[in-house]
C-alpha cells in the first residue's frame, strides 16, 4: 500500500497524541483567507480560519451562486414548501437551538457577508435539512453505500463507494462544489456539496476518515422527533475531529439524535468501517464482516433496529439496491466482483442498473430507484481513504453516468509531495 506523505502526516499526528490538527496543516503561515478555483465544471472552494471567517469567505467567493440559489429556493415548490413549513412549526428556532456552534457561526458569517440576501435562519434551516426532510416526510430517496477491504479488494486496501440520491435540483446540478475546509481548531477536511452546504452528506478528512449519509425511508413515528442534533451536521463534526473509527463512534454515541439516518464511516489507514444505524431512540453499529464487506441502502439491517422502522417489502427500491449490492459484492454470488474491487470496479457498481426483482436492466434515466444507479443521483463518489484520494461525479443528474474526476485531499490541503489520483479521471459511461 503506497501512502506517501499522507501516512507520515497521520503517524506524526498519532505519535504527538493530538486529537486535532490546526489550520497550519494545510495553509502554512498564510493568514486565514478563502480561495476559489474552477476545475472543469466543478468549483473548488478553500475556506480557512474560524467558522465565522469561513462563512464570510463562503459569501464572498460564491456570492452570485448564493443569490441565484436563494431565488431558486423561493421559486421552487418543494423547497419553498419545506421552508414555509419549517417556519410555521418553528423549525428555524429549533435549528438555531440544536445546531453545532461551528454551523451557527458559519451561518452568521455567511449572512453578514450576503448583505441581506440570506438570513441566518435561511442558512440554518438548509443545514438542518435531514430533520426538516423527515418532518415533511419526503419519500423516494435512493442512496447506496458499500465498503470493501482485505481479500475483497484487488490490493487489500479499503475502498468506499456511495451514491447520494435525492431528486433533480437544478441549482445543485449547475453549481457543484468541492469544499476544502482548513479550520482553526480541527482537522482539515473536504466535502462534496453545493453553495450554502455547510453540513455535508459526503466528505473525507486529512486523517483518512471518510463519511457519507443515507436517509432511512420508513422509520416509525416513535423513533423520530423534530428536535435534536442533525446527523449531517454530525458528519461535519466527525470530519473535523475524528482520526479513527473509534473516535467517530464515541462521538456518535454521545450525541442527542433527532432523525433516522445511516452514517457509514470508513477508516482507511486502519482498514475499518462501520454503518451506524440511528434514530432519536436507538443506535446500532454494523462493522465489516468476515469477508471484509459492508453495504447499506435506505433501511436498517441490524436485528435490533427492526422495531425502529416499517418492514421493508421485497421488491422495494431499498430492498432492490441492497440485494444487488449483495449480488455484486458477496464472494459466493455468480456476478460478484469480490477480490477484484478497485476504483473502476467500484464505479461500475455505482453505475449498475440491474433490477434483481424484475431481472431486467433498467433505463438509467428513468428508473426511479429501481436499481443502484438511480436517475436522481446527485453525488457519486469512490474513496480510497488511506491514500487520501477520491473520484467524484457531480453536476447534471444522474451523476453516476458522468465522468468521475479525481482529487487528492493532501494535495488540496497543500501537503508536500502528495499522492495524486491516477488516472486523473474516469470517462462518462457510454
Amino acid at each position: 500500500m503506497v501512502l506517501g506523505s499522507f501516512r507520515f502526516g497521520r503517524m506524526a499526528l498519532l505519535l504527538a497524541g493530538a486529537a486535532l490538527l490546526s489550520c497550519s496543516a494545510c495553509s502554512g503561515d498564510d493568514p486565514p483567507g478563502g480561495d476559489l478555483e474552477q476545475r472543469g465544471h466543478i468549483r473548488v472552494v478553500w475556506l480557512r480560519g474560524t467558522p465565522y471567517e469561513m462563512g464570510q469567505q463562503h459569501a464572498l467567493l460564491l456570492y452570485d451562486e448564493l443569490v441565484e440559489g436563494k431565488r431558486y429556493i423561493e421559486d421552487d415548490f418543494l423547497f419553498s414548501t419545506m421552508l414555509n413549513y419549517a417556519q410555521t412549526v418553528h423549525l428555524d428556532d429549533t435549528a438555531a437551538q440544536w445546531s453545532y456552534p461551528a454551523v451557527l457561526e458559519e451561518c452568521r458569517g455567511l449572512a453578514d457577508g450576503m448583505n441581506g440576501e440570506w438570513t441566518v435562519e435561511d442558512c440554518l434551516v438548509l443545514n438542518y435539512g435531514d430533520i426538516v426532510m423527515e418532518a415533511v416526510q419526503l419519500a423516494g430517496l435512493g442512496c447506496s453505500q458499500f465498503v470493501a477491504t482485505d481479500a475483497a479488494t484487488a490490493d487489500g486496501a479499503l475502498v468506499h463507494g456511495r451514491n447520494l440520491d435525492w431528486w433533480e435540483v437544478e441549482i445543485i446540478e449547475r453549481f457543484p462544489v468541492i469544499f476544502v475546509r482548513e479550520p482553526a481548531d480541527g482537522i482539515p477536511w473536504v466535502s462534496v456539496g453545493f453553495p450554502a452546504n455547510m453540513s455535508p452528506y459526503t466528505g473525507m478528512n486529512l486523517a483518512g476518515i471518510a463519511v457519507a449519509s443515507n436517509e432511512v425511508g420508513s422509520p416509525t413515528d416513535s423513533e423520530v422527533r423534530t428536535e435534536g442534533q442533525s446527523h449531517v451536521q454530525m458528519v461535519r463534526e466527525i470530519l473535523r475531529r475524528a482520526t479513527t473509527l473509534e473516535e467517530a463512534e464515541e462521538f456518535l454515541r454521545s450525541q442527542e439524535h433527532g432523525s433516522a439516518e445511516i452514517l457509514v464511516v470508513s477508516d482507511g489507514p486502519q482498514r475499518k468501517a462501520a454503518s451506524f444505524e440511528m434514530t432519536a431512540v436507538h443506535l446500532q453499529a454494523r462493522y465489516l464482516d468476515g469477508d471484509g464487506l459492508l453495504f447499506t441502502t435506505n433501511h436498517f439491517i441490524s436485528p435490533q433496529m427492526q422495531i425502529a422502522q416499517e418492514p421493508e417489502p421485497v421488491g422495494s427500491s431499498s430492498w432492490n439496491r441492497f440485494e444487488r449490492l449483495r449480488q455484486l459484492l458477496s464472494p459466493e454470488m455468480p456476478d460478484s466482483l469480490y477480490g477484484d474491487l478497485d476504483v473502476p470496479a467500484s464505479i461500475s457498481i455505482l453505475r449498475d442498473t440491474f433490477n434483481p426483482t424484475t431481472m431486467l436492466w433498467e433505463d438509467p434515466l428513468s428508473m426511479d430507484g429501481a436499481a443502484l444507479a438511480t436517475n436522481g443521483t446527485l453525488q457519486s463518489v469512490v474513496f480510497l481513504p488511506a491514500k487520501g484520494l477520491f473520484w467524484v461525479a457531480i453536476g447534471e443528474v444522474p451523476t453516476a453516468v458522468r465522468s468521475f474526476v479525481g482529487f487528492s485531499v493532501p494535495a488540496l490541503c497543500g501537503e508536500p509531495s502528495p499522492l495524486l489520483p491516477d488516472p486523473a479521471s474516469y470517462p462518462a459511461a457510454q
